[in-house]
């Protein structure tokens, strides 16, 4: 009977034994499954605290590739981490879609989405005001911001608002150039922009630096004389066509009809602002680029020995740089990126846009990137 008692006991206490062990278990899973929960919902959260800084800061302020940069890292972190919760949870979040409630909310959830991509792809109101008011804010930082410098061109003139953001790129200054008694000289690109219609016709120009318009450019032979260059922006130039005398396209110092087109020559990042007085529904914004000294091993100082402009000077370096943006009003896009479609002569002696950039490297290095607003 003791024996049959003893047995019974025991059998009991391994049977207790072996649930402890399996609850044991169970709570380290559960446990487990906790902890990786809270590590998704903490990590989805702080992903979504990013992704509406972000937000909130492109919606009010000037583009940045830092702030665009961190604002898609945090997107696609909120995708992985969505995807690893749907998987732990898909069976109970399709089990609360199935029930009434569950089915009206996720209808709504739905209908709401379609309504938003609509009225924003359509330019429907209120969605369309939202976006003007993060228009406004932007374009009404009209001072300096950070290393910005503000241009304003065509003052006074009756027409749709224009605002182009350049960023400068890591060759936008040139290499110290010795002057004399060990002075030296640094150089910045000139730049011209302007507006062409569909079919390269010449309508206007934006903004052309100072010294292009006054041809005023220090001699390498006589530091006292000014001189001008026509390799310095051709393309611009030879489109405008406007002769100044002896067939030269270059404006020269003593001409007045660029002056509410100009500014001095900026020395770092800057915007410009102005007035486009065409009623073209779709056209391009043009610019044209170019530096001294930015000499590489295709165009060294001795390519053309006998090019009077590209070897007489010792400046010349590689041709600008044209970019293009192709404008439509009608397509409900307010931001463009102007991009590289070729380069003009080497010394100037033509308009012609060459399309073939073999050797041209750090000349598209001048700028980060140049993105019109309108």
């Amino acid at each position: 009977m003791n024996k049959n008692a003893n047995k019974t006991t025991a059998d009991y206490s391994d049977q207790s034994a072996a649930m402890d062990t399996q609850l044991n278990q169970s709570n380290v899973v559960k446990r487990s499954k906790g902890n990786k929960r809270s590590w998704v919902s903490i990590n989805l959260m702080a992903a979504l605290i990013g992704m509406v800084i972000t937000g909130v800061l492109s919606f009010a302020f000037a583009y940045t590739e830092t702030v665009a940069g961190i604002h898609t890292w945090f997107g696609f972190a909120f995708i992985a981490l969505m995807v690893f919760h749907l998987r732990n949870n898909i069976k109970t979040l399709f089990t609360y879609i199935n029930k009434g409630k569950g089915k009206q909310l996720t209808v709504l959830s739905v209908v709401s989405s379609l309504v938003i991509v609509i009225g924003v792809m359509l330019s429907l109101p209120p969605f369309k005001n939202v976006l003007e008011v993060g228009q406004n804010l932007r374009k009404s930082i009209l001072v300096e911001e950070g290393s910005f410098q503000t241009l304003t061109t065509n003052i006074g003139e009756q027409g749709m608002p224009i605002a182009i953001e350049l960023r400068k790129g890591a060759h936008y200054e040139s290499a110290a150039q010795p002057l004399f008694l060990g002075l030296t000289y640094t150089t910045v690109p000139q730049v011209a922009f302007w507006v062409e219609d569909l079919n390269g016709q010449y309508i206007s120009t934006i903004y052309v630096t100072q010294k292009i318009t006054k041809g005023n450019f220090v001699s390498t032979d006589d530091i006292f004389n000014t001189v001008s260059r026509p390799e310095s922006l051709p393309y611009w130039a030879h489109r405008r066509g406007v002769q100044y005398g002896d067939g030269i396209v270059m404006p020269g110092g003593d001409n007045t009809d660029l002056d509410g087109m100009t500014g001095a020559t900026p020395l770092g990042n800057y915007d410009v602002r102005s007035q486009l007085t065409t009623e073209l529904r779709q056209f391009k914004v043009m610019m044209e680029i170019n530096r001294s000294y930015d000499f590489n091993e295709y165009y060294h100082a001795d390519r053309f020995p006998q090019d009077p402009i590209y070897s007489g000077s010792g400046s010349s370096g590689q041709p600008s740089v044209i970019y293009s943006a192709l404008i439509n009003l009608d397509d409900n896009q307010h931001s463009y990126f102007l991009k590289p479609v070729g380069h003009g002569h080497h010394s100037g002696a033509n308009g012609t846009l060459y399309t073939d950039m073999q050797g041209i490297d750090t000349a598209l290095q001048l700028i980060k990137r140049v993105v019109v607003d309108i």
